[in-house]
């Protein structure tokens, strides 16, 4: 039971100022139109929690009696440990607080040139600048120093020297390790601005509309679009600059632990301060950390459309159109200190020598960054934190050892958007309304590595293409009372109940989003989708094309392990996408209807009584984006399969309201 445990009252305002100026002009056959805009983006992180003066957790170590389970944590030994202030654990934490900025600066012309009747032309230039991302007291790293050679990596080099592992250096051919790389810090290595920011925010507009009769219109354009570099892109990050302190536990006489007092915790333990940038270069070592890309590009997406507007009889309209859109120079992460490929295995099954590869890298070797690595702990103390006394054979073949996972970011993301879009409305008349709308597109996307070290990311289906998409909605009123067609000389209070009347409703159809298949798997061949009219919940798409634990040939237990994990290793060069356009989330089919009553009092003041039915027809949605989706483990026996209890929209829902309008 914890006391003091990390709940935030977090202060973090965001606030953004603007000021822009436009100048309109029509001259002749041209509207044209100049401007300029600067915005100013500021987000201040006061992070404020109750862990910051002591937290403190509570058990039964102290209180219980030596027959009773350690597990049992609980209950009133934990309470009476709180009234005696004997703490298990206590911990005081120094977080980081940030003010970070960015400035946008922009300018445009346009002409809209009237070359005929009929055709009208439209030109434009934009230029945008970002700035970079600022912290006011420059408390952010910057980048990454590539090339900096740690102090530690002379006596590393030595220690690995004086190593005598014959997988390493002979099987796995590591003959020496080095000690590269370390973290910029705003100000102090790089300028305030966290990085560089291109001034080629150049954005070319072009668009047409041409009426061919009085009844069609053809319509098409062209725009360059880009993203955000500064504030609106993502937060500074502050490694060094947080830091928890953890009051030790000594030992008593008998082997077991003393408890310290709740009045006197901090009484005799140096509170750690966070170190900031004081360390430079060798700031974090033997840890996760992130830099900034010092010369990103803005990520770019070209937009075009094309379509036709044509009036029906009827008062109907029809709208087709072509649009598409291609993004690239999309941001996207990327761990550069991943193992390299040629470390990977490329089996399709958990074969011996697969087995022997894995267990290669994940052994264990005595650490090089020990000052002393010839016992099985750093007794002389070791030369980056938690550097322990062995280290994994994996964690020596990285690029840089002495750190752990590194995300960087690069431009190599690309996307791709095509699609007909249909539209089909009847304008408000005899009392109804009706639109209809159909989209059919396609939608893939490069913005995801298969794995870590791969030079560039892999090219499939998007997370979010749904191929299908119709939807409906009307509204239709009821031809009685006042003013209708039938009954139009009814009574006032005759019309109070039989007019006013109105049911509207809308209607969506949508393919469902490809499942994400998160877990590598050993692929065996076929076809992973199975006919729509054969998914069910116990079975959602091909489990045999995988091995898995559910029995398909071969099975877990015939491979070398003889174990049921069926999942490729850490250390398996991934080859199966984590898309496949045909096998996909469950479809949404939602319908919403409701009936409406309008009372009208008096020619200024009515009453409107409204019911409404929420997924009337009561579809569950049991697989989504945000959640849900089929089992894709293959060491699971739950494998293909999709929870019956993972509904993600509302089950049917009624409500009644009453509004006074006046």
């Amino acid at each position: 039971t914890p006391l003091g445990n990390g709940h935030t009252n977090e202060n973090r305002p965001v606030d953004s100022h603007f000021v822009t100026a436009v100048l309109n002009r029509i001259q002749g056959k041209h509207s044209l139109k100049f401007g300029g805009e600067m915005r100013i983006y500021r987000e201040d992180d006061n992070f404020r929690s109750n862990n910051q003066t002591g937290q403190f957790s509570f058990d039964n170590t102290y209180t219980r009696i030596g027959s009773a389970s350690a597990a049992d944590v609980e209950g009133l030994g934990a309470f009476a440990a709180f009234l005696l202030g004997y703490p298990t654990t206590t911990q005081l934490v120094r977080a980081a607080d940030y003010s970070e900025y960015s400035k946008t600066y922009g300018f445009f012309a346009n002409d809209d040139i009237r070359l005929s009747k009929k055709l009208t032309l439209g030109l434009g230039l934009r230029w945008e600048f970002e700035t970079p991302l600022v912290e006011r007291q420059n408390k952010s790293v910057s980048g990454f120093d590539f090339t900096y050679t740690q102090p530690l990596e002379v006596a590393a080099k030595a220690n690995y020297a004086a190593l005598s592992d014959t997988i390493l250096k002979t099987t796995l051919g590591l003959t020496d390790i080095t000690a590269k790389g370390g973290l910029l810090f705003a100000s102090k290595d790089t300028g305030r601005g966290l990085y560089n920011t291109p001034k080629n925010g150049f954005l070319p507009r072009a668009s047409f509309a041409y009426q061919w009769n009085d009844k069609t219109v053809f319509r098409g354009g062209f725009g360059l679009y880009q993203g955000f570099l500064g504030e609106r892109r993502g937060d500074v990050i502050q490694s060094g600059y947080s830091q928890t302190t953890t009051v030790p536990l000594t030992t008593g006489p008998n082997g077991g632990p003393l408890p310290v007092l709740l009045s006197t915790a901090f009484s005799n333990t140096t509170i750690v301060e966070p170190t900031g940038n004081s360390l430079g270069k060798q700031t974090a070592l033997g840890q996760n950390i992130s830099f900034f890309n010092q010369n990103p590009k803005v990520s770019k997406q070209a937009r075009w459309s094309f379509g036709i507007q044509r009036e029906l009889r009827g008062g109907w309209v029809l709208d087709a159109e072509y649009v598409g859109n291609h993004g690239y120079d999309i941001e996207i992460t990327q761990n550069i200190n991943a193992l390299p490929l040629k470390y990977l295995t490329t089996d399709n099954s958990r074969t011996t020598a697969m087995q022997t590869n894995n267990s290669n890298l994940g052994g264990s070797v005595k650490s090089p960054f020990c000052t002393n690595p010839s016992g099985s702990v750093c007794v002389s103390g070791a030369l980056y934190p938690n550097a322990g006394g062995t280290i994994t054979r994996r964690q020596l073949l990285l690029p840089f050892p002495e750190f752990g996972t590194i995300n960087g970011t690069n431009n190599d993301g690309k996307s791709w958007y095509n699609s007909g879009q249909f539209t089909l409305g009847k304008r408000f008349s005899k009392g109804y309304d009706l639109q209809f709308a159909y989209t059919r597109s396609k939608w893939i996307e490069a913005v995801e590595y298969l794995n870590a070290a791969d030079s560039l990311p892999n090219r499939a289906i998007a997370a979010q293409d749904a191929p299908n998409r119709f939807s409906m909605s009307g509204f239709y009123e009821f031809p009685f009372g006042k003013g209708k067609q039938f009954l139009s000389h009814a009574s006032r209070w005759a019309d109070a109940i039989i007019g006013g009347w109105q049911i509207e409703g809308t209607y969506t159809f949508q393919s469902g989003f490809p499942l994400r298949f998160a877990n590598d798997a050993f692929y065996l061949g076929g076809k992973i989708s199975i006919p729509k009219n054969q998914e069910t919940l116990t079975r959602w798409f091909n489990t045999d094309a995988f091995v898995s634990v559910l029995g398909a040939t071969p099975t877990c237990a015939a491979f070398p392990t003889g174990s049921t994990n069926c999942a490729s290793p850490a250390d398996h060069l991934r080859t199966l996408p984590f898309y496949f356009a045909d096998v996909r989330m469950q479809t949404v089919n939602n319908a919403d209807l409701g009936l409406r009553k309008d009372i009208h009092i008096n020619e200024r003041m009515k009453v409107q009584l409204r019911m409404e039915f929420i997924n009337a027809f009561n579809h569950p949605l049991l697989s989504t984006l945000s959640g849900g989706g089929a089992n894709v483990s293959p060491s699971s026996s739950a494998f293909g399969t999709v929870s019956a209890s993972n509904q993600q929209n509302y089950a049917r829902r009624a409500q009644l309201s009453a509004k006074f309008i006046f």
